[in-house]
């Protein structure tokens, strides 16, 4: 009799010590930001971030133009060379950013539908991989399927573990998985 006591006390001391852990003001506060508001902030920043690279990307007409100062940096390397200077000091820095593509409105439009920017970025790290450095392992679109229906997080060491998103069709998948690979 004081056995079945002791147990049923011993369990609610225990679910009571769970739930008071995971209920501080810290831990509702990390779940507001990744799946309350906080997601919807980070979403809305997101997109913002993306319609000004959208905004601010070069024209792709750029290409005689950099003809051009390819010409006379070989100009320039011929000169000092006669010269005796470096050719290292003459030549023009390359650019620290690289060229993003930005994201197509259809894509766009699966991503946010099915939460996948609350987790990913196209090319910073929020809580998992950036979708460029997806498209580096070169998964194929069937592949990527899998991935989001089963995730293997050994593929993705040093990132939390994905859940698995079986409820996202697979044609929705593809579509996204195709935009991966033209990363």
């Amino acid at each position: 009799m004081a056995l079945k006591k002791f147990t049923s006390l011993a369990t609610i001391a225990i679910a009571a010590s769970i739930w008071i852990g995971c209920s501080s003001a810290e831990d509702k506060a990390k779940y507001d930001t990744y799946y309350g508001t906080g997601s919807k902030a980070r979403e809305a920043t997101a997109l913002t971030v993306l319609q000004a690279e959208k905004r601010d990307a070069p024209e792709p007409e750029k290409t005689p133009a950099a003809a051009a100062p390819a010409a006379k940096a070989d100009t320039a390397k011929a000169a000092p060379a006669a010269e005796g200077a470096t050719p290292a000091a003459t030549e023009p820095a390359p650019e620290a950013k690289p060229k993003r593509k930005p994201v197509p409105a259809d894509v766009s439009a699966l991503l946010n539908k099915h939460a996948c920017l609350a987790c990913h970025n196209p090319y910073e790290k929020i809580i998992g991989p950036p979708y460029a450095e997806v498209a580096k392992k070169k998964y194929t679109v069937d592949q990527i399927v899998e991935l989001v229906h089963a995730p293997k997080p050994e593929h993705w060491p040093g990132y939390p573990p994905m859940a698995p998103m079986a409820h996202v069709p697979k044609a929705d998948i593809a579509v996204i998985a195709n935009w991966i690979n033209s990363l």
